[in-house]
């Protein structure tokens, strides 16, 4: 079964019951901020840091002051700059008479969600002596002497660009202009794919656009795409003993149905991953893409302290524990082991005495502990050789590949998936139950699952297998029996992994084309997430054909467990 429709079957009937989730509501926002018309000094603050700073000062009501002028009312400071560092940065004799503020001041506005009094945050005024140092009257020598001489200078003091300061030494009463540039980082909207409003605006390629040609891309769309990434060239998590427990509160959310909550969990743990160092600030936090204040309180806790008191809450929750225990029975989603709850079952012994279980979680009820245990990759190959065998023994020339973990490489997997076609076209069309029919002569397949499930051309069994011998285990196993013309894009779906595949699909809809299990069409028309046309089939005789029409480089099975 491909990676991300490991529990389609499971939740099945669970689909029908959800409510549908309420998505972009807004907050009324309190404008704390409104009497704020700030000056940020750049010196020693990160681009990022900076940009988030800009974003929620405007949000909650604030002016950004692109230069200093006689409305500004605050100056913010790195915590690092004291009252002579920012003369010497900004040229001045002697400090600005407004409000000179540390940075954590406007951190502490944005956590509390409230204007918080200046008094504990202002700069020492007997930091400063007006004169003492002979360097402020050599930073008002003019630039191209400065050029001349060649200073070293660290970080905090490194020369300020002109134009923020238009007239040195002075506060000028200029209109403050609006960067209507971006000089934030540029995030991966990939993970959660959702275009962020940067990257659909340098997409030539719209939502009704099509794409005219089937050459490959000399570029792709802007974006940090997974699929173009080897998985081996992965960078370290820096941020692991946050990402761990949002993990584990995903989980814990996904087990309650809360599918919501579990996806912004989900994205939030896709930007930790990539950033380059481990996180040093709530605003750092809040500025991941997808983060709200709440989700960026959590994550800063975890930092802070290393633990998550609502994480605790969800293991002490006897509800939580139970449903968690009930949706890894096969067959039954989080909606059913909430049913189960509240008709008072506690235990997998109460579902096997007292609950109306269907034929699948019977079977899933049955094998509960060895469908858990994930075997060995020498035993999966083994499993796969089974049906090898099997099928060439039925339609000589067939081909058969296990696909999934197993292709890409993992020591252990959780099921099988084998894969069947037959190159001349045509031969892979009666195989199908004939060898199910030969497995289960052989005592091979012991369990139905889905005997037959027909998907286009394409037939899907669902069922439990063993190997011989004594000790050995039941095990998952699906066979997908597909047509050659639909193998590739078949092999790259089944192959995985589902954070891959989401890569790819998203790509190809950035191209004006669909990506599927059965084909790679280009010339499709949308409108919105509808599909008016679902455009012509390309040829794609190899899994390296799908790759080079979407413009990436081939990557490998073990390249792609992203």
């Amino acid at each position: 079964m491909p990676p991300d429709k490991k529990r389609q079957h499971n939740i099945r009937a669970d689909d029908h019951t959800n409510k549908k989730a309420k998505i972009g509501s807004s907050e009324n926002v309190d404008l704390f901020l409104s009497n704020v018309r700030a000056f940020i000094l750049k010196a020693c603050i990160e681009k990022a840091r900076l940009q988030i700073f800009k974003t929620q000062l405007s949000k909650f009501g604030g002016k950004d002051d692109d230069v200093l002028s006689d409305r500004t009312t605050h100056v913010i400071v790195d915590d690092k700059v004291d009252l002579l560092k920012l003369c010497r940065i900004l040229r001045l004799e002697k400090p600005p008479n407004v409000n000179i503020v540390k940075s954590s001041w406007l951190s502490a506005c944005f956590r509390e969600n409230r204007l918080v009094d200046t008094k504990d945050y202002k700069l020492d005024s007997s930091s400063f002596i007006e004169n003492e140092d002979e360097s402020v009257k050599k930073n008002n020598k003019s630039a191209s002497e400065k050029n001349r001489i060649s200073p070293s200078y660290n970080k905090c003091e490194a020369p300020i660009n002109d134009q923020q300061f238009p007239n040195v030494g002075a506060l000028l009463s200029a209109d403050p202009k609006k960067d209507h540039g971006s000089d934030g980082a540029n995030y991966d909207s990939d993970s959660d794919y959702v275009p962020s409003d940067e990257e659909s605006k340098d997409l030539t390629l719209s939502s009704t656009s099509t794409t005219p040609t089937t050459s490959p891309m000399k570029s792709l769309p802007k974006g940090n795409w997974i699929c173009s990434q080897s998985s081996k060239n992965e960078k370290p998590n820096f941020n692991k003993d946050i990402t761990d427990k949002l993990e584990e509160m995903a989980q814990a959310y996904s087990s309650t149905n809360d599918k919501w909550r579990a996806f912004g969990y989900q994205k939030a743990i896709q930007q930790l991953k990539k950033l380059p160092k481990h996180i040093t600030s709530w605003e750092e936090a809040v500025s991941l893409p997808g983060v709200g204040k709440r989700l960026a309180d959590k994550i800063w806790e975890i930092a802070e302290s290393g633990g998550l008191r609502k994480l605790n809450e969800f293991k002490s929750s006897e509800e939580v524990q139970v449903i968690s225990l009930f949706t890894n029975v096969w067959g039954a989603g989080p909606h059913t082991s909430r049913v189960w709850y509240q008709q008072g079952f506690r235990t997998l012994e109460d579902l096997h005495s007292k609950a109306k279980l269907t034929h699948q979680q019977q079977v899933g009820l049955k094998h509960y502990d060895d469908f858990l245990d994930r075997m060995l990759r020498e035993e999966a190959a083994k499993i796969e050789k089974t049906v090898c065998d099997a099928a060439e023994s039925i339609q000589p020339g067939v081909i058969a590949h296990a696909c999934g973990s197993y292709r890409r490489g993992k020591a252990t997997c959780g099921d099988v998936d084998v894969l069947v076609t037959h190159p001349d076209g045509k031969s892979h069309k009666g195989i199908f139950s004939k060898l199910l029919a030969r497995l289960k002569e052989q005592g091979f397949l012991t369990d139905d699952l889905v005997s037959a499930e027909e998907n286009g051309n394409q037939k899907k069994y669902l069922g439990v297998c063993k190997l011989p011998g004594d000790g050995q285990r039941y095990r998952r196993l699906d066979i997908i029996v597909v047509p050659y013309d639909e193998y590739a894009c078949a092999l790259v779906y089944f192959t995985g992994s589902a954070h891959f595949n989401r890569s790819l699909r998203h790509l190809a809809k950035k191209m004006g084309m669909s990506l599927s299990e059965h084909s790679l069409n280009t010339g499709v028309v949308r409108k919105g997430p509808e599909k008016i046309y679902e455009g012509t089939p390309l040829q794609t005789p190899t899994e390296e054909s799908v790759f080079k029409h979407l413009g990436v480089p081939y990557r490998p099975p073990e390249e792609r467990d992203h």
